[in-house]
């Protein structure tokens, strides 16, 4: 009898498509989404040809939920999305399902209480503090001297960069911990500003990475260390392969410390992502989630053949086969992303797109946005404009290449103090 799966569905790093294809043949989806959510009901039309969609609402209680899941007969259960952990943890508790217990969950989503947490366990967390909306600016003001400057101000919870901004001074950490309460952010945190060093994975590439892990039964298993492109200013992501290209030394360093984060959290099971920030005094833990990376499976499947997707279904429902054997990499695979300027305000035009398909090692390139549309900075590594999918067969072969790339391909933006026709390039 098939295996049924249960996917509590938001935006995150899993779309519609590549769950259908790591289910077919394999178990069959039971989708639980919330249709108020702007991203579930634009996906509702797929989601519903992927699986079973089980809806909820903010006044759905958890119970409800559960037992009609519990009617579809569910074998396990998971999310891709840090908006969704809190609630499939409370659901896997009432269905005697494994997943995040909700104290573990808590901790992966709430970055002021995971920061908190990794220090008592005695982990180098960088200084925080929260924050919430209606503080004042005097405790504003004094929170910001607390964590010290340069600092970062970002969300408690979100991930992808979203709203994250650097604040070189206590005035400039009080206005934009202002203004971002004003715009919507009811909570945030104040870190330490981490100092990367550049020459540690070496100049082509960015000061930080991610570590992907499995989990199971306790055991974790280090799947690899995915590099990344130096950051677009103030911290969003601008692509990611896999593997990175790091010392040994380095790597078997983060490569421990995540399994220390990862048991002070209390993970048991499932898949996880880990950031690192790689500094002249060695590797920082930036902050450890609970779920598939975004782009992760991608880089990581077409470098190796092993899918984290379809490992991430196996670990909820219980069938992974243990020891994992992961592949040696056959080759640096990567995706790009086209990331607008901070003064960017909508596309103007995108030229170089066929010669960009026709350079070597690229696969794909797929634009999210056209001449005309907007863009906001301030969604973080969500406001790409598209992606180039492609690989290398080394590390020095594909900085070449992302040099190439980036000549040919070109992104002219309307921005928002210039006239109409005035464009800045990618």
């Amino acid at each position: 009898m098939e295996r049924c799966l249960a996917v509590v569905y938001e935006n995150g790093s899993v779309s519609p498509l590549e769950l259908a294809a790591a289910a077919h043949g394999h178990c069959a989806l039971v989708l639980v989404c919330d249709p108020a959510s702007a991203s579930v009901r634009s996906a509702l039309p797929l989601l519903r040809e992927t699986g079973t969609v089980v809806t909820y609402d903010a006044g759905t209680p958890l119970e409800e939920t559960a037992a009609r899941l519990r009617e579809l007969g569910v074998d396990g259960i998971t999310t891709f999305s840090d908006l969704t952990i809190e609630l499939t943890a409370g659901l896997a508790r009432v269905l005697g399902l494994e997943f995040h217990s909700p104290l573990t969950a808590a901790l992966l989503v709430d970055k002021h209480r995971q920061r908190a947490r990794l220090a008592e366990a005695g982990l180098p967390a960088p200084r925080h503090g929260a924050l919430r909306a209606g503080a004042g600016e005097e405790r504003v003001r004094e929170a910001v001297t607390a964590v010290g400057v340069p600092a970062v101000v970002k969300p408690r919870r979100g991930a992808g960069s979203r709203n994250t901004v650097l604040v070189g001074t206590v005035e400039e950490g009080v206005r934009a911990v202002t203004g971002l309460h004003r715009a919507g952010e009811p909570e945030l945190v104040l870190e330490e500003y981490l100092v990367g060093d550049p020459s540690v994975a070496g100049r082509h590439w960015g000061d930080y990475v991610s570590v992907e892990s499995v989990v199971n039964a306790g055991q974790v298993t280090h799947i690899g260390v995915t590099g990344k492109p130096p950051l677009l200013e103030p911290f969003r992501e601008t692509g990611a392969f896999f593997p990175a290209d790091l010392p040994g030394p380095v790597r078997a360093e983060v490569l421990e410390a995540t399994a220390d984060a990862l048991r002070a959290l209390g993970v048991s099971g499932g898949i996880t992502h880990t950031e690192f920030k790689l500094t002249a005094d060695g590797p920082r833990l930036i902050e450890v989630n609970g779920r598939l990376g975004g782009f992760v499976n991608d880089v990581v499947g077409r470098a190796t053949g092993f899918s984290l997707l379809r490992t991430a279904l196996d670990c909820a429902l219980g069938i992974l086969p243990g020891p994992l054997t992961v592949p040696s990499p056959q080759r640096v695979a990567y995706q790009r992303f086209l990331a607008p300027p901070m003064g960017a305000r909508a596309v103007s035009s995108v030229s170089g797109i066929k010669e960009a398909r026709a350079l070597p090692g690229v696969r794909r390139v797929e634009l999210a946005k056209s001449a005309g549309q907007p863009v906001d900075w301030r969604q973080g590594t969500q406001a790409f404009v598209g992606i180039v999918y492609g690989d290398a067969p080394d590390h020095a072969a594909l900085a070449e290449r992302l040099t190439l790339l980036d000549t040919v391909l070109c992104v002219a933006y309307e921005t928002q103090t210039a006239a109409k026709d005035a464009t800045t390039a990618w």
